[in-house]
């Protein structure tokens, strides 16, 4: 059975840890030592776990109207098993409001399996314009799409994207 593990209370720190460098470009996420210093009532880090074993991780943050999951990763090993998606649709069903995450534009094979997989789950890809914002200070923007579980209209797609710029990485945009 697939369950939850917030980072804090779970046995397999140290394999979240593994698993977010391994898993996501350092212009894709921000340090991990940083992410305990992230407002706790709106920044989660959780492990999954199958039985007492850890499969993946999935890092969110909740907003009054929206759920912004930031990371989600199974481990390499455990890939094409059909646990990601046992993972991410338990996840999802617990979620009363919209979901976005920001998905790799199809730049290559793995981007493009990647939103496929998001699709299958019912998400939508947005056709605006994102940039995710730079982690680290010197970073680079990297182009992305913004999938969510209901389709997004231009204003609703702003605001969103203004949220995000402000409450996760640290940006006021007008």
């Amino acid at each position: 059975m697939i369950t939850f593990t917030k980072l804090a209370d779970s046995d397999h720190a140290h394999f979240a840890q593994s698993l977010f460098e391994e898993a996501f470009p350092e212009e894709e996420r921000p340090p991990f030592s940083s992410l305990r210093h992230r407002d706790a009532g709106k920044f989660h880090f959780l492990v999954a776990e199958n039985g007492d074993d850890p499969i993946g991780l999935l890092t969110y943050w909740t907003f009054d109207d929206i759920v912004y999951i930031e990371h989600f990763a199974i481990a390499e090993e455990l890939r094409n098993q059909g646990l990601g998606k046992a993972v991410f649709l338990n996840f999802l069903s617990q979620q009363t409001q919209q979901v976005v995450l920001e998905v790799e534009t199809p730049i290559n094979e793995e981007a493009e399996h990647r939103i496929e997989f998001y699709a299958s789950m019912g998400l939508f890809s947005n056709p605006q314009s994102y940039l995710q914002p730079a982690y680290r200070k010197g970073g680079v923007e990297v182009p992305m799409i913004i999938m969510s579980k209901y389709e997004l209209d231009d204003d609703e797609f702003s605001e969103i994207r203004a949220l995000l710029y402000r409450e996760v990485y640290g940006i006021d945009v007008k």
